[in-house]
């Protein structure tokens, strides 16, 4: 019955879908688009992405996802629908669903996500802390009496534990993620240059050209946007130097985070951690410099996963033995 078994990341950003046997199955944007003349749902995932920046004053794009917190139901539930129907097309056998969760979600919260994973039809709800996941998914064996050290940077928040025997020992979580980047960059962008632009385009001078530490690296990209200026269509060329500043003061903030956590954690994990290192994934970890900045605070080597992205889904995906 494991091909009914499949886990369920809920991302700010994406939505994952993993099985022990496949892997990652499904990957969409958690997004829908809305006519808020009849409430009708146009599109939700890749097709709503497109529609960004791009639709009438009727038609509302949600992103019902905040820190893997459900915010709007009613379109978490249609996102969840749609989407474990594309995986799992049977209509008799109902799957047994595991979904990562923040490490600082609430009670009531934790019951949000189970009720709407429920009315999508599962036939069981497993919850699993981000960390705990990511940590799987990047292949350690957590189950051992032995500390290790995981940064998961999403979309909306960023997890950190230290993690030994299947368990979090110490963990934190704070709203600063790939969002926050993303908004940071566009904001910084308008101060300095007068041009307003979208987020599908700050988020690709992130992922280009953005660095969080002084490197030989020199990306350079042609943004388009709106100038302040004159009202009208404008070209910037926007290079490395000139995003380092509102970069490097976000990811400082997760460093310094990653640092209070490990600052408490108990001495014979903190040598198990200065031994084995810093796990990072998530999408947010890919950002250039992340992990160079993150062994400047914490004196550790810092590695990101392969896959980091997908990372807790793979591990939400394959938790079931686990559990």
């Amino acid at each position: 019955m494991k091909q009914y078994d499949i886990g369920l990341d809920l991302g700010t950003t994406s939505i994952i879908i993993a099985t022990q046997e496949q892997g990652v199955v499904f990957h969409q944007p958690s997004i829908g688009a809305v006519d808020t003349r009849s409430s009708t749902i146009l599109a939700v995932g890749d097709k709503a992405l497109r529609m960004v920046g791009r639709v009438p004053s009727y038609i509302d794009i949600i992103r019902p996802l905040r820190d893997g917190i459900i915010q709007d139901h009613r379109m978490t539930n249609e996102l969840i629908v749609r989407f474990i129907n594309e995986v799992c097309r049977s209509r008799i056998i109902k799957p047994r669903v595991s979904v990562c969760v923040p490490a600082a979600i609430t009670g009531i919260e934790a019951d949000a996500v189970v009720e709407a994973v429920m009315a999508a039809g599962a036939r069981q709800v497993f919850l699993v802390d981000e960390p705990v996941a990511a940590a799987l998914g990047a292949g350690l064996d957590i189950r051992k009496p032995m500390g290790c050290m995981v940064i998961d940077i999403g979309g909306g928040s960023t997890d950190i534990a230290v993690i030994s025997m299947g368990g979090r020992v110490r963990a934190a979580s704070l709203p600063v993620a790939g969002n926050a980047f993303d908004q940071c960059i566009a904001q910084y962008v308008q101060e300095k240059f007068n041009i307003a632009i979208g987020p599908l385009t700050a988020e690709a001078l992130k992922k280009q050209v953005a660095c969080c530490t002084r490197s030989e690296f020199e990306g350079v990209m042609e943004v388009r946007g709106h100038s302040w200026e004159t009202n009208l269509p404008a070209r910037r060329i926007i290079y490395t130097r000139d995003l380092y500043e509102p970069v490097q003061e976000l990811a400082a903030r997760i460093a310094n985070a990653a640092r209070n956590v490990l600052e408490s954690t108990p001495p014979e994990l903190a040598a198990d951690v200065s031994s084995s290192g810093v796990l990072l994934t998530g999408g947010g970890s890919l950002l250039r410099g992340l992990d160079e900045l993150i062994e400047e605070k914490l004196h550790i080597k810092a590695q990101v996963a392969e896959s980091a992205e997908e990372c807790v889904a793979i591990g939400t995906g394959c938790c079931f033995d686990f559990i």
